[in-house]
């Protein structure tokens, strides 16, 4: 079983060496320093949590769906308009069928929704997960030092102590945690050549 929210929070703190607290709840929390602490991971933990699942297509955030087409269209450009869903995070593909075949066709993300020329579309994204505990440890351990940068200065920390931890979210814990993500999956997405889609087309793509 993975961690909570409020254990991912308490092992922020203890990376920057802050009490820990019992909810972050304020009313729940009897001394200055953890009531503090309550406030500041509740405003800052949402950030950190997105900013993280932001930073790769991490496979216990996945997730697919199709989209509902928007009645209104484009101002110019493109043909439809898609609602993203409210747990979207990051585009990691879009489809027109669930064979989950990339033929190149351009789509962009502008505001809550993808704009693009399919007439049906298929989505896979990162999502915002409403279980914590199902994310895996080292994605975990990424959200887990984000948040502890984060708090370093509102929490009057050395600069030094911060630096620190940036240097090492960077240089070893991110890479380690997307090495590890990536080494599980056997599909790698891309996109076709112009040249290969020609091949099923009558007439070269130029």
């Amino acid at each position: 079983m993975g961690l909570s929210k409020i254990d991912i929070c308490n092992h922020a703190l203890l990376k920057i060496g802050a009490d820990t607290i019992a909810s972050l709840d304020t009313a729940s929390n009897t001394t200055d320093a953890t009531i503090q602490s309550a406030k500041l991971c509740n405003i800052l933990f949402d950030q950190a949590l997105e900013q993280t699942l932001r930073t790769y297509q991490w496979n216990s955030a996945m997730k697919r769906e199709e989209l509902i087409r928007v009645s209104e269209t484009p101002a110019f450009k493109w043909k439809y308009k898609y609602q993203l869903p409210n747990d979207y995070i990051r585009v990691v593909n879009v489809y027109e069928t669930t064979d989950a075949y990339d033929d190149g066709t351009s789509w962009v993300v502008e505001g809550n929704f993808i704009l693009t020329d399919y007439e049906k579309l298929f989505l896979s994204y990162v999502s915002k997960p409403n279980d914590l505990s199902q994310l895996n440890s080292f994605l975990t351990e990424c959200i887990i030092q984000n948040l502890a940068i984060k708090l370093c200065v509102p929490m009057q920390l050395d600069e030094g102590m911060k630096n620190n931890l940036i240097s090492e979210y960077n240089q070893v814990i991110l890479p380690q945690a997307r090495s590890i993500d990536t080494l599980e999956n056997k599909f790698y997405d891309s996109e076709e050549s112009n040249f290969i889609i020609s091949r099923y087309n009558n007439s070269p793509i130029i």
